[in-house]
């Protein structure tokens, strides 16, 4: 028995028109952003909302950390959800959940309580980000599922361009505080946006959300070759991020002391980087493999975390000598995570939900952990920083050639 959740306005690909197919990337990409903005915006405030709590900044940091397991959960939960009750009511629910998690970050009163919140805020957040893979597979034929990520990103790739600058100059004006009442507030009209003008792109089916039977699919998807061969290596690149968006506030404000209204100024090449590489990569999958791409992405950012490992050892240019790795790292995340994400699920449509929810899982997981390392140390110099980017990049690139299938004779 198949249990339907369409509406009315329920869509196909043969009847997606340019108009409306453009507006549906383009809400997609929305639906991604909600996550990087509640990780970016509020990155300024680390120090300042320390001192309010009379903490320190590494337990602020774990805040982060639990921002991230809650992306691992949510997307446990909503991608088997989906693939059972369809795309559209998870997604509202999600949204929902980012509200009031949002909301409370902004009422909380200590370190505790904000770690809880934020867990929240990411259990929620984290349904529009893995639902619109799902969808993008639904809707459109499966070889141009990584050509449409990567267009998704340049919606994505605002983020670190305009967050942390919002974050930063309202601090000294409206408080740390206000910055959340601003995530609430967008995600509450995204909300009235999805309710409106996205169509159920699944019916759901009869699959059994018993936790048992759960895991056992996601145990078959996580062994088959065709997955765990790009996606863990998109894994360890990505945890490489995560290290950076957990330290670089303590490098940036801590160590190099800038002022916390100009901190988005070195955010802004990360941003560029992304929207730059992103669309490229867009244009390079129109019409070649995206295998070649996704293996010189990974040697770029190899090479740019040894060089970054390099200058944060020797002190060279301070700053200004460690942002153009920095750069070129985080820009390489915009075509590895763009292709692996793409040409995998490409191979899993009978699962798209579940396949899309344990991409999140396994990179989400890995930030996570990543995290947690890099706010364990108590860093007084960018070399914890960038030895652990360095770690990740490396092993993001062995990890590829050693999955990668033998040529054939």
């Amino acid at each position: 028995m198949t249990h339907s959740a369409a509406p009315s306005d329920s869509f196909t690909r043969a009847n997606l028109t340019g108009r409306r197919r453009i507006e549906l990337i383009a809400l997609f990409g929305l639906l991604t952003v909600f996550i990087p903005i509640g990780i970016d915006m509020y990155l300024p405030a680390l120090p300042t909302i320390a001192r309010e709590f009379g903490a320190p900044v590494a337990a602020i940091e774990h805040s982060l950390a639990a921002f991230f397991l809650g992306m691992c959960v949510g997307q446990a939960v909503f991608g088997p959800l989906s693939d059972r009750f369809g795309r559209r009511m998870p997604i509202l629910v999600g949204l929902g959940l980012y509200i009031l998690g949002a909301a409370g970050c902004a009422l909380a009163q200590g370190p505790l309580t904000l770690d809880a919140l934020r867990f929240l805020q990411a259990v929620g957040g984290c349904a529009g980000m893995v639902l619109a893979r799902a969808c993008v597979r639904d809707l459109f034929p499966p070889a141009q599922a990584a050509r449409i990520f990567a267009q998704m990103l340049l919606i994505l790739s605002v983020s670190p361009l305009f967050a942390p600058f919002v974050g930063g100059f309202l601090l000294p004006l409206t408080g740390w505080r206000s910055l959340f009442w601003i995530q609430a507030g967008a995600a509450l009209l995204t909300w009235g946006l999805v309710w409106w003008r996205l169509p159920e792109s699944h019916p759901g089916s009869d699959r059994r959300l018993h936790p048992l039977h759960v895991l056992a699919d996601y145990w078959a998807i996580a062994r088959d070759r065709r997955f765990y061969r790009l996606i863990v290596p998109a894994t360890f690149t990505g945890a490489g991020l995560y290290v950076f968006l957990t330290g670089w506030p303590n490098v940036v404000i801590g160590m190099f002391h800038v002022a916390p209204e100009y901190f988005g100024f070195t955010f802004v090449l990360n941003g560029i980087g992304l929207i730059i590489f992103s669309q490229s990569s867009a244009r390079w999958l129109k019409n070649h493999p995206g295998e070649p791409l996704f293996l010189a992405a990974l040697a770029a950012n190899a090479t740019a975390a040894c060089l970054g490992l390099l200058f944060g050892l020797t002190g060279w240019g301070g700053l200004v000598g460690l942002i153009p790795w920095i750069f070129v790292y985080c820009a390489m995340i915009g075509s590895i995570n763009a292709t692996a994400a793409g040409l995998t699920m490409q191979h899993f449509g009978h699962a798209a939900g579940m396949t899309s929810a344990l991409i999140g899982i396994v990179m989400h997981g890995g930030g996570f952990l990543a995290s947690l390392l890099m706010g364990a140390f108590n860093a007084r110099t960018p070399v914890p920083m960038t030895a652990l980017m360095c770690l990740f990049g490396l092993s993001g690139l062995a990890t590829y050639i050693l999955f990668r299938p033998p040529a054939p004779r």
